[in-house]
């Protein structure tokens, strides 16, 4: 049994869990970059709907880079350092591989499933394995786990949840124990290509999408589809598909809006890193992007329909409780909960009652709002860097 805790480690919090993860990590090395540049260098934005039998309601995402140790692997690349991904379907060899990398004195940026992890309030069905966290100390004798999320201050839990975590096997994403092993680039760090190189990356995500799932065609489809939700999806089934679209958008580690903020930061940072003026006015295009964003989440939770108005702003509290982490966030945390269920329960025998028809095509009408913004900005992005 071992005690070892990475003292020294006093980073924690962030937008968006992946980034989040890297920046906190960067930031023990001696490194300062933002999550904002972070992102952009990954690949920035992108779009996929996707929906599987076993899934209880569809995924939407609003950010590139493929598969997510893609998305880190390139852009550790892109800022000079390099990364690399141990994965293992053993949960003995997964734990152990996390304690030789504390016994080297490294922070382990890992995947976990967040149904696991007792901290986040979250449903036992709420299975989501692209989270990352930072795991920076492990205390065997007495059980418990050093993390840093993006809540604001040290985080704990046991052994075994973060093990049962690691080893998830649900969709859509099962973590398969993996950590992302990484070498911090040397100062100072050029960026100039890496930023070009992955702006062209995001235009071409969004352009030609391997599949009509993906980038602007993609949401197109995503607008096609929600008028038809009912027919697969009704009372508390249909419930989860508009309170995944809310969360993929707003509260999900998004940064707010898709991630359009974000990068509209990003690309104001780097027109003044490759000095390109044009890229101003193509971040003021995804700043009006990011509201449309924020419209569709709204649309599908708003106030015309009460309950579905009150689970929203349920859901953004909590969100806000978790990120602050306050002194008892969690037992507000776990209020919460009990009047989300309250509201959830009425929202769908609301949704199996009612007329839902109104609600979907307001909704869908937003969708394809977004979509014809979103074609302009990409647009604009990729005649700037041509």
């Amino acid at each position: 049994m071992e005690r070892i805790v990475l003292e020294d480690f006093k980073y924690f919090g962030g937008k968006h869990c992946q980034t989040t993860a890297l920046r906190n990590i960067l930031q023990y090395y001696g490194i300062d970059m933002s999550e904002e540049m972070l992102l952009g260098l990954g690949g920035g934005l992108g779009f996929i709907y996707w929906y599987m039998k076993q899934m209880p309601a569809p995924f939407v995402g609003g950010r590139s880079g493929g598969r997510n140790e893609e998305f880190m692997i390139r852009m550790l690349e892109r800022m000079g350092g390099k990364g690399s991904l141990f994965e293992t379907g053993s949960m003995k060899k997964g734990h152990e591989h996390v304690m030789d990398m504390l016994r080297c004195r490294k922070p382990v940026y890992t995947y976990v499933d967040m149904a696991y992890l007792p901290y986040l309030a979250l449903p036992g069905d709420a299975h989501f394995g692209a989270h990352t966290v930072v795991v920076y100390g492990i205390d065997e004798r007495e059980g418990t786990v050093c993390v840093s999320d993006r809540g604001n201050g040290p985080l704990t839990v046991s052994v075994e949840e973060l093990k049962n975590a690691r080893n998830s096997k649900f969709p859509p994403f099962p973590p398969k124990n993996r950590v992302l092993e990484l070498e911090v680039p040397g100062q100072p760090i050029n960026l100039k290509e890496g930023i070009t190189e992955a702006m062209k990356e995001c235009c071409h995500t969004m352009q030609n999408p391997p599949i009509s799932n993906f980038g602007l065609t993609g949401i197109r489809k995503w607008a096609k589809i929600i008028p038809e939700w009912p027919r697969q999806f009704r009372g508390l089934a249909l419930y989860g598909c508009l309170m995944n679209v809310y969360i993929y958008i707003e509260i999900g580690g998004t940064g707010g809006s898709a991630f359009r903020p974000m990068y509209a930061r990003f690309l104001r940072d780097a027109s003044s890193l490759i000095d390109n003026p044009e890229l101003l006015s193509v971040a003021g295009l995804f700043e009006e992007s990011a509201r449309i964003w924020s419209d569709v989440a709204e649309a599908a939770l708003p106030d015309s329909w009460p309950t579905l108005g009150r689970a929203r702003e349920l859901m953004y509290e909590k969100n806000q409780v978790f990120e602050q982490q306050k002194p008892g966030a969690h037992e507000r945390m776990m209020q919460i909960n009990g009047e989300l269920d309250d509201a959830m329960k009425k929202a769908a025998q609301e949704l199996e009652e009612l007329d839902v028809s109104p609600l979907l095509q307001n909704l869908q009408q937003k969708v394809m709002d977004l979509y014809e913004q979103e074609t302009r900005a990409i647009s604009a992005l990729s005649q700037a860097i041509s």
